[in-house]
């Protein structure tokens, strides 16, 4: 990627510039993911990027601005709007997810009309473990690691954290992501034995 079309990921928070010359603007501070609103004003060396409220992006120089004041309600309301987008993708993968098992169930491996394979998970646990990773009692080992990797990256605490993510649902993606370690090690102590 060239460094003209190279772009930093920022989140944009609502604010308010008032100017030493007595005007104000309103529009929103570009903050780089991964870090705040007030360490990126205090440690914005003379330019702060600044988009205004009708799309253009542009740089404040510090030196002609008096007072920047964050809208709260404004990134409040933004935040939540965020979080909900974040919970409605989450649902939609996790229907997708659902009508897929679904599927993979009603379907009859061929495998098990001629009886050449059995399944190497007999114990309840073992079902359970394959429930919690969304697989089927003949899933292989190469199946069985690549969802628990495609959950992982769904589910990661610090990956939901830096897309804003509420802490109440980075705590139940903890919780998620624990369940889904356990699951993996009993199947692939399993797998690996088969």
């Amino acid at each position: 990627m060239s460094a003209s079309t190279y772009k930093r990921a920022t989140k944009k928070y609502a604010a308010r510039v008032d100017h030493i010359d007595g005007d104000t603007s309103t529009g929103f501070v570009l903050v780089p993911v991964g870090t705040d609103f007030v360490t990126t004003i205090t440690q914005a060396a003379g330019f702060l990027s600044f988009e205004t409220d009708d799309g253009e992006e542009t740089y404040l120089s510090l030196h002609s601005v008096k007072r920047i004041t964050e809208l709260v309600d404004s990134n409040s309301r933004r935040r939540q709007e965020e979080d909900a987008r974040a919970a409605e993708e989450k649902a939609k993968a996790q229907t997708e997810a659902d009508k897929k098992a679904k599927a993979d169930e009603k379907k009859v491996d061929p495998r098990d009309r001629s009886g050449d394979r059995t399944s190497p998970f007999t114990r309840n646990e073992e079902f359970e473990a394959l429930d919690i990773l969304g697989l089927g009692e003949y899933a292989t080992r190469d199946e069985i690691q690549g969802t628990y990797r495609r959950l992982v990256k769904l589910y990661h605490p610090d990956r939901l954290r830096g897309l804003g993510v509420s802490d109440k649902k980075i705590a139940y993606a903890a919780e998620r992501l624990a369940e889904i370690n356990n699951a993996y090690k009993l199947l692939a102590k399993v797998a690996k034995a088969a």
